[in-house]
């Protein structure tokens, strides 16, 4: 089966994380318009949310500029993503598990595996903690 590598923060982030990280991704990188478009959570609640995705090196904050930007670690793992995939022989138990070609991975052990053959030049087994991984499967027309 080949199968393409797909990535999102793990669960344990919060709606504000979740929200900030996906305005991000998407290219939005003013931190006063991303305060504008969450207006409903208090400056507080997003200050605290952005300083988790601080520390946990999912983004970068320009402190000068108010810019944001995703950090070299995640770009690089995106870029990866995009660009390759793997046949891999997975046995029927795991083919079973997998919901509308999707087989998302929690497990700290193996995401730390994921990250290693994603990059195995790098040490980012930090990441492991902040993001789940999920195998999806590609069919012939996903090629082109």
């Amino acid at each position: 089966m080949t199968v393409k590598i797909d990535f999102s923060l793990c669960r344990r982030f919060g709606v504000v994380e979740q929200a900030i990280f996906r305005l991000v991704l998407n290219g939005l990188t003013d931190a006063k318009q991303i305060s504008h478009l969450l207006w409903v959570f208090s400056d507080v609640v997003i200050a605290n949310a952005l300083r988790r995705l601080v520390n946990q090196q999912i983004i970068r904050v320009d402190i000068e500029s108010r810019k944001l930007s995703l950090s070299d670690a995640v770009v690089a793992i995106i870029e990866m993503c995009v660009n390759t995939s793997y046949d891999l022989d997975m046995p029927d138990s795991l083919v079973e598990m997998m919901s509308d070609g999707h087989l998302l991975i929690t497990d700290v052990n193996i995401k730390e595996a994921i990250l290693a053959q994603l990059l195995p030049d790098i040490k980012l087994a930090f990441l492991a903690g902040s993001l789940d991984f999920s195998l999806c499967e590609r069919g012939e027309m996903d090629e082109h």
